[in-house]
């Protein structure tokens, strides 16, 4: 993907499905409240708007930088399910 860009949430749902079920990380919905995944490991928790349609490139960019400060996937890898 190089430079990101919006995404809608229901690929953001894919991935993090696929997360939960492949990697070291929990998460977690909150019906109103955002979408919280947490890394097992060290216990960090990062929070996804996904009640919105689209999440913003930023939000993506954060969340790929926290997934591999967290040593929960590679940015290989987060490009190639996103």
């Amino acid at each position: 993907m190089g430079q990101y860009a919006n995404i809608t949430s229901k690929r953001m749902y894919y991935f993090l499905r696929w997360l939960g079920n492949h990697k070291n990380v929990d998460v977690i919905s909150g019906g109103k409240h955002p979408t919280k995944v947490t890394c097992r490991q060290s216990g960090e928790t990062y929070p996804l708007p996904l009640g919105h349609s689209f999440l913003n490139k930023h939000i993506v960019k954060d969340f790929m930088e926290w997934l591999v400060k967290n040593e929960i996937c590679s940015e290989q890898e987060f490009d190639e399910r996103i």
